[in-house]
């Protein structure tokens, strides 16, 4: 019997040794990059460089008719960061996205800081975000942070940059309903994308491979 006690007593020391190393080792797993994750934040960030740029055309065409139509455009920034955190769910994925697009669109119009500085509040974004579903996932309450958050640093712009205080009281309603919209469609088309790749098979996150450790 006494034997019998001390097999089951170092059973139980043994299975809770393991577990802590389990959970010690995702935690610092959680802040360990691998080499295919930084090529997958890089390859999201081109993306979503080239999306930019695009939607940069259709932004100032539509903004000479009203800055309602044109705040939707300015939501690409916020879609790289969502789709680089909900596909690699680390600390830091919006941001290695979102600086890598910064720096890729540059050649398209030119180097501006302000560019820098709004893919860097985009990425703080989602990082706060992201840190709500404790890097596990990118819910609706995670996007509507991000996106609250996008929109009044977007807002901001629209009024000191592009003159909207000068524009009806209407205008600046709109504007600012058109941003929030905005940001949210974005944010939810970045989630369905880390879906639909994950479901592919074409992209596997952290999570799923750190559940998989010894």
């Amino acid at each position: 019997m006494l034997v019998s006690m001390t097999r089951n007593s170092s059973s139980r020391s043994s299975r809770s040794q393991h577990v802590d190393g389990v959970e010690a080792g995702s935690a610092r797993g959680l802040w360990h990059w691998s080499t295919r994750e930084l090529l997958v934040a890089a390859v999201i960030g081109a993306f979503g460089a080239a999306i930019t740029a695009a939607t940069k055309v259709a932004a100032v065409a539509l903004y000479a008719v009203s800055p309602m139509l044109a705040a939707p455009m300015t939501g690409t920034a916020l879609f790289v960061g969502v789709l680089a955190a909900s596909l690699i769910r680390r600390p830091g994925a919006a941001l290695v996205a979102g600086f890598v697009a910064a720096v890729v669109v540059t050649p398209f119009g030119g180097f501006n800081p302000r560019n820098m500085v709004a893919a860097l509040v985009v990425a703080i974004a989602v990082e706060l975000a992201l840190l709500i579903g404790r890097y596990r996932r990118f819910g609706l309450l995670s996007c509507v942070v991000a996106a609250l958050i996008n929109a009044a640093f977007l807002f901001s712009i629209h009024w000191f940059v592009w003159h909207l205080a000068r524009t009806p009281l209407w205008v600046q309603i709109g504007t600012g309903l058109s941003l929030l919209v905005g940001q949210l469609l974005w944010a939810e088309i970045g989630v369905w994308l880390a879906a639909a790749l994950r479901r592919a098979g074409l992209a596997s996150t952290a999570r799923a491979v750190r559940t998989r450790q010894p």
